[in-house]
């Protein structure tokens, strides 16, 4: 009570001084103080928000300021805009804003300065404490503002100003709502951005009030599945922007203006920490925005120059486009501060997101907008321009608003891997897209038809080590052409003839050594990319891999949507199957043809039923496969899957096999708990030549069940997890079973961790192996300098050897770092291990794998940038070398020139003869390229 009282005697010996200067003095800096705002929303703590602006005053008065104490009017925000134009008003040069919160007995409060006449944050600060030493925690706050001593010239005399108390008529300070929930704790200090020498250290924002233009949700059946979301009306302009990432075009004076944010994450429906600024417009031909997020602390922003798609690590602002508006697939446009773009495509039966909804998108589908930013003061300012042929839409008569499903997504990577989203989102919802608000109010969009026309020229000279040691060069220019063309605005025809596939890009290393079933490798062709979404679905098989094609003379493809059916039909004539040694077998120079087609319904809120067809013919061979599949969403949280497949399969010998296959998939995902069941069966006697399946003779069975608490604090949520799994071939044997269980963490500072035990029975070559195994993981990415990935497996494994199998000890390891010693370098190092040993004789060692790999990038300009990749094979001595210069107009317009290097240790190379002057253990080249390739868009 002492220091109670004698606080409020000094707030009001410094209200009773006189308010002017002593006459020769000059005039002393105004600070304007304003009350703090309840993040709490506790009306028992709103007393705090007056006396910390109070304290702060009485402290600053001792110093030598003046000081005024005001209040923001009700839904007015804090911007920097704002503030310096109530600090013109109030003839203040610094403003001091802030915010205090309270969690049971535990209080943060924090605090800034900002010098209002260069528009900068001078100081910054965060303080936690408890609710005993409520005054302490102010005497903190006071010191930190003053960490750097007082950033006003001022008199030496102290108590000769008085305190005015402003505030507007009817006044209040803003409350925000948000849930009860404990503080996260206060993020690390981050490596700075470095930043042009022309960086903007002023307010570029347009100059315009800070409002917010989103309209309550309406439960008009018109908006079907988002009934009830918020909604936004773009603005229609005749004076687009120039896309140069500056917003001072008189079109963001008056564009619509979303200003409202709240937490994803880590704090779900909290306001977000730093204050966000969007503006929406468009014209018939392209749909625009205008970006401003600021930063309360420009240092913690983490932006490199990258290549295109490469930016995951990175703060980014993506938009997000449900344009069928039926919550089946979703579109991905985003930009980090140095304008490196994605895009990408979101399914609704793809991949979900680790701890919450907002899932990955699949980055292999690239398509062409333009966007411009620049880094300033306080963050960074961007504009990007989506033209309508760029995506696909339902077609609307003329005067039609078209109306699709929105969603806006920033990423504060350092702030505990904060997203901040437009559309409040919900852990107990595990769907993305019905999370979505509604973009509405467009008309009479563009009809023209979307032609592109992407030529492609390669030169390679590649050449080979012969049986004789002698290196055998040839060189190949090729030129093909791919055509697309808009049918409609939703559905679209996509020709090619000689299509270029050369690989700018080697497959990511995979261990192969002792390995039971094949290995799966993603396709990275672009022809295949293309609508490579509609053909997927959530399934055991992957009925459709289009890496079976390998060499195809042409291709041709139509996808998109009519009505409630998304169609997808592929054909290819493959060259690769006739490549035989022996000119004299009836296959030598025959192609094989592919089709595959694929029809889906949608049903409702991420639901549909579907089937899909896949036919490969050789000579009187053939791989055909019928599938039918189901996708139904229960709740706001659980959906199920079910496929049927049957297979009827003719070996080039005449042979015959036919067999079906059919799963069934549940899955919950809550904010609390997660579980999913499976059931599974594929015939002995199923094949296919089109799909990828590891194992066949399946009936399989597993549960998963987890549950996780979410303390939001240093730990921001963690929990256990248990799984069992039981499998039989059809002759009733027992092939598999396996029960185990290990907890999660995700930490604060994004660091996460998990441990994990398995006890399985193995049952391979007619023997049941029971083994056991353990495995830790673990994720860091607190700096923006480095992140670090790593995962340890030890325990029992088979050596798979038909003839003789048993029982061995492995360790293996994956490691990966990213490191960014500056915007332009970013070099990941992958170090992935497999150790066996034979614990029969001691711990032999059987074999050891090490497989280093290096992918380093450095870029010049937003265009161009150059690309090593070194990859070395500890077991079958190889050395990859991989050189790749990038030149980018735009997604689709790129010229490479690259040189491949692959040497291996001498006496591992199959069939070389001695040779005298290269030891056994040297390393010879085995294969070398040096290419070129160009292609161009032209878009109509």
């Amino acid at each position: 009570m002492s220091r109670l009282f004698a606080r409020t005697l000094l707030v009001v010996c410094a209200g009773l001084a006189v308010a002017t200067p002593a006459v020769g003095q000059a005039p002393r800096p105004l600070v304007a103080i304003e009350l703090f705002a309840n993040l709490s929303a506790g009306v028992d703590d709103d007393w705090l928000a007056r006396g910390l602006a109070e304290t702060i005053s009485a402290e600053f008065e001792q110093i030598g300021a003046r000081t005024v104490i005001t209040a923001r009017t009700a839904g007015e925000a804090s911007t920097l805009a704002t503030l310096q134009g109530r600090g013109e008003e109030l003839g203040a040069a610094w403003f001091v804003t802030g915010t205090f919160q309270r969690n049971g007995p535990s209080f943060r409060v924090t605090a800034r300065l900002t010098d209002l006449s260069v528009g900068t944050t001078t100081e910054s600060v965060v303080v936690d404490g408890t609710s005993d030493d409520i005054f302490g925690l102010q005497d903190q706050v006071v010191a930190g503002l003053l960490a750097n001593g007082a950033p006003f010239e001022s008199p030496a005399e102290s108590l000769t100003q008085g305190n005015d108390i402003v505030e507007a008529e009817g006044a209040l300070v803003e409350e925000s709502v948000r849930p009860s929930a404990p503080p996260v704790v206060p993020e690390p200090v981050d490596q700075p951005v470095q930043v042009p020498d022309d960086v903007v250290v002023s307010a570029v924002g347009p100059d315009r009030n800070r409002t917010d233009d989103t309209l309550p949700g309406l439960s008009d059946e018109a908006f079907g599945i988002l009934q009830g979301r918020p909604r936004v009306r773009p603005m229609r302009t005749d004076s687009p922007p120039t896309i140069d990432g500056r917003l001072d075009d008189p079109v963001w004076r008056s564009a619509t203006m979303l200003s409202e944010f709240v937490q994803q994450a880590p704090l779900d429906g909290a306001p977000a920490t730093e204050e966000t600024e969007i503006y929406i417009a468009y014209d018939s031909d392209n749909l625009y925005f205008g970006f401003y997020l600021h930063y309360a602390d420009p240092t913690m922003m983490r932006a490199n120059r990258v290549d295109r798609d490469t930016a995951y690590l990175d703060d980014l602002m993506t938009v997000y486009f449900d344009t069928f508006m039926d919550q089946q697939r979703t579109y991905d446009f985003d930009l980090n501060g140095y304008n490196v773009q994605g895009d990408g495509i979101i399914n609704s039966g793809g991949r979900r997101g680790r701890m919450g909804p907002i899932p990955p998108a699949d980055r292999s589908w690239d398509t062409l907008f333009y966007s411009g930013t620049q880094i300033v003061a306080d963050g960074y300012t961007a504009e990007m321009a989506i033209p309508f042929k760029s995506i696909r839409y339902p077609q609307q008569a003329p005067g039609v608003e078209h109306r699709w499903g929105f969603q806006i997504v920033r990423e504060v990577k350092a702030k505990n891997q904060e997203n901040i989203v437009w559309s409040p989102m919900s852990r107990d919802v595990q769907t993305f897209m019905s999370q979505m608000g509604v973009l509405e109010g467009m008309t009479d969009l563009s009809t023209s038809r979307n032609l592109e026309i992407l030529p492609t020229v390669t030169a390679i000279q590649a050449g080979s080590l012969g049986q004789t040691g002698a290196f055998i060069n040839d060189t190949t220019p090729e030129a093909g052409v791919n055509v697309k063309y808009g049918v409609t605005s939703n559905l679209t025809a996509d020709f090619t003839v000689n299509p270029d596939f050369s690989q700018i890009e080697s497959d990511n290393p995979q261990i192969d050594v002792n390995q039971r079933y094949p290995l799966f490798y993603q396709e990275l062709r672009p022809f295949f990319l293309e609508g490579a979404e509609i053909f997927d679905f959530t399934s055991p098989i992957n009925f459709v891999h289009t890496r079976t094609i390998v060499d195809p003379n042409f291709g041709g493809k139509v996808t998109g949507k009519v009505g409630r059916a998304t169609l997808g039909f592929l054909v290819a004539d493959d060259a690769a199957a006739g490549k035989r040694d022996d000119s004299s077998d009836p296959a030598f120079g025959e192609n094989a043809q592919v089709t595959i087609g694929r029809a889906r319904y949608d049903l409702y809120s991420e639901s549909h039923i579907g089937a899909t067809y896949t036919d490969r013919e050789f000579l009187d061979s053939y791989s055909r496969v019928a599938v039918l599949d189901g996708q139904f969403r229960l709740g706001q949280a659980t959906r199920v899957n079910i496929v049927a497949a049957e297979s009827q399969y003719r070996d080039e010998d005449g042979n015959n096999l036919n067999g079906p296959a059919v799963a069934a998939f549940l899955q919950h995902r809550g904010r609390n708990i997660t579980a999913s069941t499976f059931f599974g069966r594929i015939d002995p006697d199923f094949r296919t030549d089109v799909g990828f399946v590891r194992r066949v003779d399946q009936q399989n069975n597993f549960t998963n069940i987890g549950y996780r608490w979410w303390p939001e604090h240093w730990i921001i949520n963690w929990g256990p997890t248990a799984n069992y799994q039981l499998n039989f071939n059809h002759a009733g044997i027992r092939q598999d079973e396996s029960m185990g269980g290990g907890v999660d963490f995700e930490f604060a500072r994004n660091i996460s961790a998990s441990a994990k035990a398995d006890q399985t029975l193995e049952r391979f070559g007619g023997i049941n192996f029971h083994k056991s195994s353990y495995n830790i993981s673990a994720n860091s990415s607190t700096y923006r300098l480095f992140t670090l990935r790593g995962n340890v497996t030890v325990g029992d494994e088979i050596y798979f050897d038909p003839e003789n199998p048993y029982l061995g000890r492995t360790v293996q390891t994956r490691l990966s770092t990213v490191l960014r010693p500056t915007p332009r370098l970013t070099s990941q190092l992958d170090l992935n291990t497999s150790r066996f040993t034979d614990i029969r004789v001691g711990a032999k060692e059987v074999f050891h794998v090490k497989i280093l790999r290096a992918l380093s990038t450095f870029t010049f300009t937003d265009r161009m940038l150059v690309r090593n990749i070194t990859e070395y094979n500890s077991y079958s001595r190889k050395l990859g070398l991989n050189i790749l210069l990038n030149y980018r107009l735009n997604a689709l317009t790129v010229f490479y020139a690259g040189y491949d290097d692959h040497y291996r240790q001498a006496d591992l190379i199959p069939d070389l003869m001695d040779d005298e002057f290269f030891p056994a253990t040297a390393f010879r080249r085995t294969n070398r390229a040096i290419f070129m390739k160009l292609q161009y868009l032209f878009r109509y």
